[in-house]
């Protein structure tokens, strides 16, 4: 199957999921630990040409998976008609396949209006992987990620409203050592504040052409040990309810 992207990231739950991918890049695209960041991946859709070609490939490969998972940065992030289209694409290509699930970030989410996201559930919208990165107000402006815990919790409300499923994600050492307590502590609070259907953690890696990288370079930012990433990751799990 022919893709934009070199790697191909899908959450563990999405293991017996069809993968199409639809867009390449991020919407935001400024976070300091992210690979988007470094401006060297613009935001941009698969071609429909692309798109017909790869759905093609899954019917000649007998494709009998009855869920898909979107491949791109933040795919909520596109209009809801485009998203109905694919769906309704999608099922030219593979009418077995009844639920869709796909990246987004927490703004995506409340840029669409509740009829919207009422309108994708019931076109076969399952879930979003959403990355909370931490709890910490502070972390997260740090880090530039765009959004607050309260915006972030405003979100996966609005989501569980309208009973779509949400599987979230936070990054251990986000806050260096310095703050490491407080990462565990607070993310541990936002998870026991909603209802995901799953809770990732990843630790944190300097990727290259990014501001962290930079700001590590340049002692502004100073890596935490395994084993204090280890610590953090006890905490976090010890403050989850």
């Amino acid at each position: 199957m022919a893709t934009l992207e070199e790697t191909v990231y899908r959450p563990p739950l999405e293991a017996k999921s069809a993968l199409l991918e639809i867009a390449l890049g991020c919407s935001y695209g400024k976070c300091s630990f992210c690979m988007y960041s470094n401006k060297e991946t613009p935001l941009q859709l698969v071609s429909s040409e692309m798109l017909c070609e790869n759905l093609e490939e899954l019917v000649s490969q007998e494709e009998q998976a009855e869920r898909m998972f979107f491949l791109g940065g933040n795919v909520l992030a596109f209009k809801s008609r485009f998203l109905l289209d694919v769906f309704t694409l999608v099922r030219r290509y593979l009418p077995r396949v009844r639920c869709f699930s796909m990246y987004a970030r927490a703004d995506d989410v409340l840029r669409k209006s509740i009829a919207q996201l009422k309108e994708l559930k019931d076109a076969g919208l399952d879930i979003l992987y959403i990355g909370v990165e931490s709890g910490s107000a502070e972390i997260l402006k740090s880090c530039l990620k765009g959004e607050n815990p309260d915006e972030i919790l405003t979100a996966l409300h609005k989501l569980d409203s309208v009973g779509i499923r949400y599987g979230l994600s936070s990054i251990l050492g986000l806050g260096g050592e310095s703050i490491s307590r407080e990462n565990a502590l607070e993310t541990g609070k936002l998870y026991s504040s909603v209802t995901p259907v799953s809770i990732r953690v990843m630790t944190l890696t300097p990727m290259k052409g990014t501001l962290l990288e930079t700001m590590i370079k340049n002692g502004k930012f100073k890596l935490q040990s395994s084993l204090s990433i280890l610590k953090e990751e006890l905490l976090l799990i010890q403050s989850i309810e």
